[in-house]
Formats: structure tokens, C-alpha cells, sequence
């Protein structure tokens, strides 16, 4: 089915736009742009609504520009591409206060909206990216339009949205520094040129089988190998021709992966050649405060921008305010980067995470900054944040949370509103799940100030950072 003449008004949640059928249903479109008129291919068809894609652009948007990629159409990893980064960053400010607004029933009056923190570079800025072998590679229409009879080929790149079997080869990902681009070219061609098999992703078989790509801001590069089959003498050779051909290489792990998924994180890493892990540094958001180092392992979690990031959790800071002598909960620490952030000013600092691996590295990251008034706890968040983890602790003065892209359990939102903290920073990246959780803290906080926060231009996901006051607190 195809909706002719389609004018797309808006932006939308989740990357697609907005526009309406002459009889008012309303039409969410992928691909398009305010201020376009398409033809849109009809996937999906509801009472009140239809989805779909652009089948045919028939008066482009000004705020259209030419995508820089190649691979746009096909990947969908950078669905905003066609978008100038000025007209992104406004659209997911929009989407901040949006979602606060209408799900979490935020007033526009009496909140600070604090003016949109946009990334300062748009493209190369990601510090970690993952890759598949397949020794099939996805072609395009236009590709099987020409060559209909054409063999299979080996590739190394992306999953193709909506298809869990079929890779595209990627030959420059721009969301990647330049030099992560050159080590992933080179080792799909240095592959090809030992005869090594690339991995069948329905078959079960091949020998290569996924590549990750980490980095940190002085240049270094790690690279973690995932074979189907043991690597053998071709293997090994493979991997160091890796090491010889790039010198800025400074850490190459491999690991046998023969489950069913392609998950890197309960598979044995041996370390190749190198060091064990990169160290990043993350400067100080204080006047006078020292800059904080973490390592980054193959398994370890840290932000993929890492410039976002240091303003992201610079914003968290800034919101909690504190004045030296505080208890603060830091609910969802990960690898404790908040938490030890806070810890330099705050008296005290307590870190909860689900995640056990993640707890021993915010350990070891608050050893290595010499931070000994934070300490961490490994366990479910909704069991483990109890009447009896606040006794304790002793009553926080502030609560940070970041929780995952679900937001947060009910029966933790219940416990943060019966001890209500007099501060609370939420940290999210879905704006929808945190508006959802502010909207069911509203008997007990209310919205003081809100900060967006741009960590991945040409996409549609946004960070947002919200100071939440108790009602029971005495007014500044």
C-alpha cells in the first residue's frame, strides 16, 4: 500500500517522522524529514496510524543535507544522516521535553529547561564498535538488479536491520576514528588473502567469526578476535600481521566462541600481544580537581563518547550540587565513573549494580584514583535497595540514578519515594522510561531542572539529566 503526497510536519521518538493523511490519521515514516512531501510505502497499518518507509521523495525538506556514508540506506545505524546536525540536536531537545511534558506530566512553567548540550563533533566519535564476519555478504537491490547470478562473497560489517543472518560489508563506518576503519579493512583483507573462512551465520561454521574495536583519546587501540573454529597456524599468522602493520595497536585478545550467539562476555579472552587494558583519563569537572583514569578492558563498560560522557557526568555534578560532607547513592553505578565523579566532593559514596563484574572494576577504578570514601555493592537493584540497605548506609542527602534503557523497577521507584532523598539526579537514555518513573515519583518530587544531552549524532537516542527536588525539603 502506498500513501501518496504524504506532508511530514515533525520529528517523532525513536528517529521517525511525522505527517498526516487527508483524513487525519497519522503516518510515522522513516527516512524522511520535516518539511518533506513523500510517497510512503505502508508497513504497518493500525485504526489511528500507519508506518512505513519513503517510497518515493517528492519535494525535498530544506533541512535536508546529502549523508556522508555510503552505507545509509542499508545499515541503519545513522538513521538521521539525511538530517543537518543543527536540526538533530533541536528535534531531540523537542524529544526531552516532549516525553517529560506528556508522559511525566512535567509543568513547562517553574522548571529550568536548560538549553541543549549538542556534541561537539558529530562523526568519528566513538570509542568502541563491534563487527561480524559472514562469508555471505548482504547486497543491495541495485546490486542483485545487476549481477542476479553473482557468487557469494565474504564480508565484514554491520547486521542489516530486521535481519539477524545478513551482514553488510562496510568499508567506512564515519562514526569510528579513521584508524579504526584502516584495522578493520585491513583485517578482512589480510584474511582473505591466508584463505580463512568467514562465518555462516546459519550453518554455525566459518573460522572468523566477530571483531571489537576499543580506543581511548591519546590514540590507542584495542582489538578482540572471536573465532568460530580454532584460530591454527593461519590464525596466529593473521594476528600478527595485525601488530606488525599498525603500531598504534596496543592490545590484541582472542577468544573460541562456539556457542549459538555471538556474545563475547562469558568466552574465555587470551591476550595475544600487548597490554591487558587501555587507560583512559577523564578530566576533572572541578576547579582545581584532579583527572580520574580508568581501564578499559575487552569486557569492561565504559561510554562510547567519551567527550559526552566527561560533560554528561559534569552535568550530573553540577546538578547535585554538593557542598563537601554528603551522603550520596549512586543507584546503577556500572564501573563507578558517577559515582567517583560525586566522590570528590561528596563525605560519602555508595555504588549499587547488578552486574558483579562491573562492581570489582569500580573497585579497582576507585583504588587507582586513591578514592576511599566510595564503596560499592553488587546485587539486584530491586532487592538490594531496602529499608534495610538505608539503614545501613545511613539517609542520603542526594540520589543519583542511571538506570538501563527499561528505566527502573517499580518497587525501587516505591523505596526512593518512601525515603525521599532531598535531592535526586536522574540520568536516562530513554527519555520515555524516565518521564514514566518521574511520573510515578510525582507525589513525592518535583522537577526543578532538566538537561539534554547529545552522545550519539545521527541517531535518534538522547541523554537527559533531571534535578528532582522532594517535597518534603525545605525550599533554597
Amino acid at each position: 500500500m502506498i500513501l501518496e503526497n504524504i506532508q511530514v510536519d515533525r520529528a517523532g521518538g525513536r528517529g521517525v517522522a511525522v505527517g498526516k493523511t487527508s483524513d487525519g490519521k497519522t503516518v510515522l515514516v522513516r527516512g524522511a524529514a520535516p518539511g518533506d512531501v513523500v510517497d510512503v510505502h505502508v508497513i504497518k497499518r493500525k485504526k489511528n496510524f500507519f508506518e512505513g518507509r519513503v517510497e518515493r521523495l517528492v519535494t525535498a525538506s530544506p533541512l535536508r543535507v546529502p549523508p556522508s556514508c555510503a552505507h545509509t540506506e542499508s545499515c541503519g545505524g545513522c538513521p538521521w544522516q539525511h538530517l543537518g546536525y543543527p536540526s538533530q540536536a533541536e528535534f531531540k531537545s523537542s524529544e526531552v521535553e516532549e516525553q517529560l511534558v506528556r508522559v511525566g506530566g512535567v509543568s513547562r512553567e517553574g522548571v529550568s529547561w536548560r538549553p541543549f548540550v549538542p556534541a561537539p563533533t558529530p562523526f568519528r566519535y566513538r570509542n568502541k564498535t563491534e563487527f561480524s564476519f559472514t562469508s555471505n555478504r548482504w547486497r543491495t537491490r541495485a546490486e542483485l538488479d545487476a549481477h542476479p547470478e553473482a557468487e557469494p562473497e565474504p564480508g565484514l560489517g554491520f547486521h542489516v536491520p530486521g535481519f539477524w543472518d545478513k551482514i553488510l560489508d562496510v568499508q567506512d563506518c564515519h562514526l569510528i576514528p579513521e584508524y579504526g576503519n584502516a584495522l578493520r579493512n585491513a583485517i578482512r583483507d589480510e584474511a582473505l588473502d591466508l584463505g580463512l573462512s568467514f562465518w555462516h551465520p546459519r550453518a554455525k561454521v566459518g573460522a572468523l567469526r566477530t571483531v571489537m574495536l576499543r580506543s581511548n583519546q591519546t590514540g590507542d587501540w584495542m582489538l578482540i578476535i572471536q573465532w568460530g573454529e580454532h584460530p591454527g597456524p593461519d590464525g596466529f599468522t593473521l594476528m600478527h600481521r595485525m601488530t606488525e602493520k599498525f603500531d598504534r595497536l596496543v592490545s590484541l585478545y582472542w577468544g573460541l566462541n562456539e556457542k549459538v550467539n555471538d556474545s563475547m562476555y562469558d568466552v574465555d579472552l587470551h591476550l595475544f600481544h600487548g597490554v591487558e587494558a587501555l587507560e583512559e583519563t577523564m578530566e576533572s569537572a572541578l576547579d582545581g580537581g584532579r583527572s580520574l583514569k580508568f581501564l578499559i578492558s575487552p569486557k569492561s563498560f565504559y561510554q562510547t563518547n567519551p567527550v559526552q560522557a566527561h560533560r554528561l557526568y559534569s552535568e550530573a555534578l553540577r546538578a547535585a550540587d554538593l557542598r563537601g560532607g554528603e551522603t550520596v547513592y549512586d543507584l546503577y553505578t556500572g564501573t563507578g565513573t558517577i559515582a567517583l565523579f560525586m566522590a570528590q566532593v561528596a563525605g560519602k559514596v555508595v555504588g549499587v549494580e547488578s552486574v558483579a563484574e562491573a562492581v570489582e572494576a569500580a573497585v579497582r577504578n576507585a583504588e587507582r584514583n586513591e578514592i576511599r570514601n566510595a564503596t560499592f555493592e553488587v546485587g539486584d537493584m530491586r532487592r538490594i535497595f531496602t529499608p534495610e540497605f538505608v539503614g545501613r548506609h545511613g539517609a542520603p542527602d542526594v540520589v543519583v540514578v542511571d538506570p538501563p534503557r527499561e528505566g527502573m523497577h517499580p518497587a525501587v521507584v516505591a523505596e526512593l519515594a518512601r525515603i525521599q532523598a532531598p535531592k535526586m539526579v536522574y540520568v536516562s537514555c530513554n527519555p520515555s522510561t524516565q518521564a514514566r518513573d518521574i511520573q510515578m515519583l510525582g507525589d513525592a518530587y518535583d522537577v526543578v531542572q532538566v538537561q539534554g544531552v547529545d552522545m550519539f549524532p545521527q541517531t535518534f537516542h538522547v541523554e537527559s539529566v533531571v534535578l528532582l527536588r522532594a517535597k518534603s525539603a525545605p525550599k533554597a
